[in-house]
Protein backbone atom coordinates (compact mmCIF):
# COMPACT_ATOMS: atom_id res chain seq x y z
CA UNK A 1 0.00 0.00 0.00
CA UNK A 2 1.37 3.46 -1.13
CA UNK A 3 1.85 6.11 1.70
CA UNK A 4 0.35 9.63 -0.09
CA UNK A 5 0.25 12.61 1.12
CA UNK A 6 -2.38 14.96 1.14
CA UNK A 7 -1.42 18.86 0.63
CA UNK A 8 -4.36 21.30 0.99
CA UNK A 9 -5.28 24.03 -1.12
CA UNK A 10 -6.92 27.34 -1.01
CA UNK A 11 -10.23 27.99 -2.59
CA UNK A 12 -8.45 30.72 -5.17
CA UNK A 13 -5.65 28.11 -5.66
CA UNK A 14 -7.76 25.05 -5.94
CA UNK A 15 -10.16 26.53 -8.68
CA UNK A 16 -6.64 27.33 -11.12
CA UNK A 17 -6.64 24.79 -13.88
CA UNK A 18 -2.94 25.24 -15.33
CA UNK A 19 -1.54 22.94 -18.07
CA UNK A 20 2.24 22.02 -16.61
CA UNK A 21 3.09 20.24 -20.02
CA UNK A 22 5.96 21.63 -21.66
CA UNK A 23 6.49 23.64 -17.81
CA UNK A 24 9.87 23.82 -16.59
CA UNK A 25 10.54 24.72 -12.45
CA UNK A 26 13.87 26.26 -10.64
CA UNK A 27 14.52 26.43 -6.83
CA UNK A 28 15.12 30.01 -5.98
CA UNK A 29 15.67 29.74 -2.60
CA UNK A 30 15.03 26.83 0.16
CA UNK A 31 11.26 27.52 0.35
CA UNK A 32 10.30 29.03 -3.27
CA UNK A 33 9.75 27.29 -6.62
CA UNK A 34 9.52 29.22 -9.56
CA UNK A 35 7.26 27.62 -11.88
CA UNK A 36 7.44 28.90 -15.49
CA UNK A 37 4.55 27.63 -17.85
CA UNK A 38 5.44 26.44 -21.47
CA UNK A 39 3.89 30.50 -22.53
CA UNK A 40 6.17 31.59 -20.38
CA UNK A 41 4.29 33.18 -17.62
CA UNK A 42 6.25 32.36 -13.95
CA UNK A 43 4.47 31.45 -11.14
CA UNK A 44 5.81 31.48 -7.53
CA UNK A 45 5.03 28.08 -5.31
CA UNK A 46 6.19 28.57 -1.81
CA UNK A 47 6.35 25.72 0.62
CA UNK A 48 4.89 26.19 3.77
CA UNK A 49 6.52 24.12 6.68
CA UNK A 50 5.94 22.91 9.78
CA UNK A 51 9.28 21.87 11.29
CA UNK A 52 10.63 19.36 8.66
CA UNK A 53 7.04 18.39 7.22
CA UNK A 54 5.85 20.39 4.42
CA UNK A 55 2.43 21.08 5.67
CA UNK A 56 0.73 23.09 2.30
CA UNK A 57 1.62 24.82 -1.33
CA UNK A 58 0.97 28.23 -1.42
CA UNK A 59 0.70 29.88 -5.01
CA UNK A 60 1.32 33.33 -5.90
CA UNK A 61 -0.58 35.66 -8.42
CA UNK A 62 1.66 35.83 -11.76
CA UNK A 63 5.00 38.10 -11.20
CA UNK A 64 6.53 37.84 -15.02
CA UNK A 65 5.93 36.77 -18.07
CA UNK A 66 9.08 35.65 -20.12
CA UNK A 67 10.41 33.73 -23.37
CA UNK A 68 8.99 30.14 -23.65
CA UNK A 69 11.46 28.63 -22.04
CA UNK A 70 13.30 25.61 -23.16
CA UNK A 71 15.82 25.12 -20.82
CA UNK A 72 15.87 27.07 -17.05
CA UNK A 73 19.31 27.14 -15.46
CA UNK A 74 20.70 28.94 -12.20
CA UNK A 75 23.62 31.00 -13.52
CA UNK A 76 24.43 32.54 -9.53
CA UNK A 77 22.64 33.22 -6.68
CA UNK A 78 20.91 35.49 -7.57
CA UNK A 79 20.53 34.82 -12.04
CA UNK A 80 18.38 32.26 -13.53
CA UNK A 81 18.69 31.49 -17.10
CA UNK A 82 15.88 31.08 -19.17
CA UNK A 83 17.15 29.46 -22.66
CA UNK A 84 14.05 29.31 -25.47
CA UNK A 85 14.87 28.70 -29.09
CA UNK A 86 11.07 30.01 -30.05
CA UNK A 87 12.20 33.82 -29.35
CA UNK A 88 15.07 35.51 -27.28
CA UNK A 89 16.45 34.11 -24.36
CA UNK A 90 16.26 35.30 -20.89
CA UNK A 91 18.06 36.16 -17.91
CA UNK A 92 16.50 36.59 -14.52
CA UNK A 93 17.50 38.48 -11.41
CA UNK A 94 15.45 37.06 -8.31
CA UNK A 95 15.46 39.22 -5.44
CA UNK A 96 13.79 37.94 -2.11
CA UNK A 97 11.68 40.90 -0.39
CA UNK A 98 9.83 41.10 2.35
CA UNK A 99 6.45 43.12 3.73
CA UNK A 100 4.83 44.30 6.22
CA UNK A 101 1.47 44.17 6.58
CA UNK A 102 -1.46 44.94 8.56
CA UNK A 103 -2.40 42.95 11.98
CA UNK A 104 -5.40 41.65 10.62
CA UNK A 105 -3.61 40.13 7.49
CA UNK A 106 -0.73 37.27 7.07
CA UNK A 107 2.49 38.20 6.30
CA UNK A 108 3.82 37.63 2.46
CA UNK A 109 7.21 37.23 0.89
CA UNK A 110 8.12 37.02 -2.10
CA UNK A 111 10.58 36.37 -4.57
CA UNK A 112 11.14 39.27 -7.61
CA UNK A 113 12.55 39.31 -10.78
CA UNK A 114 13.90 41.73 -13.04
CA UNK A 115 14.46 40.49 -16.92
CA UNK A 116 17.81 41.01 -18.91
CA UNK A 117 17.15 40.21 -22.92
CA UNK A 118 19.87 37.69 -24.12
CA UNK A 119 20.90 38.70 -27.35
CA UNK A 120 22.93 36.27 -30.17
CA UNK A 121 26.22 37.37 -30.95
CA UNK A 122 24.69 38.08 -34.84
CA UNK A 123 22.10 40.65 -33.29
CA UNK A 124 22.90 44.05 -33.81
CA UNK A 125 22.34 45.64 -30.38
CA UNK A 126 18.28 46.30 -31.10
CA UNK A 127 15.56 44.47 -29.40
CA UNK A 128 13.12 42.98 -31.92
CA UNK A 129 9.68 44.61 -32.34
Amino acid sequence: MSDLTYLPLSEEDASQKLILEGCRSIMVDDKTVFLILRDGIVYPIEFVVDGKTVSKLSMSPAIAQTTIPTVVRRVDGDHIFIGSTAGPSILLKATHVEQDVEENETAVSAAVVSEDVMMDDDDDGTLPS
